[in-house]
């Protein structure tokens, strides 16, 4: 219960630094889970084995990390159908 404390609270200063720093170069939305997100994706999109991404997260097995990328790509394709409605509303 220790540990999940400090590591909230560590992710809480974190998060208040980046907000600052995405604050200042315009950038809104940036966080850890954001930070997190953006480097798994540029890892698969870019090719890296599946395998390396998992451990670079710290995820216990690949199943994990599998449908922690597809939550992803189901993001980016309600993205994409969302501009193929959007007829300049």
């Amino acid at each position: 219960m220790e540990q999940k404390k400090r590591v909230q609270d560590v992710t809480r200063r974190i998060n208040k630094h980046l907000k600052i720093i995405g604050d200042k170069l315009g950038i809104s939305g940036v966080s850890a889970y954001t930070a997190r997100h953006s480097y798994a994706t540029v890892l698969k999109r870019s090719g890296a084995n599946i395998s390396y991404i998992s451990e670079s997260l710290g995820h216990s097995n690949l199943k994990t990390t599998k449908n922690y990328l597809a939550s992803f790509e189901k993001e980016e394709r309600i993205k994409n159908a969302a501009f193929l409605t959007n007829f300049g509303d």
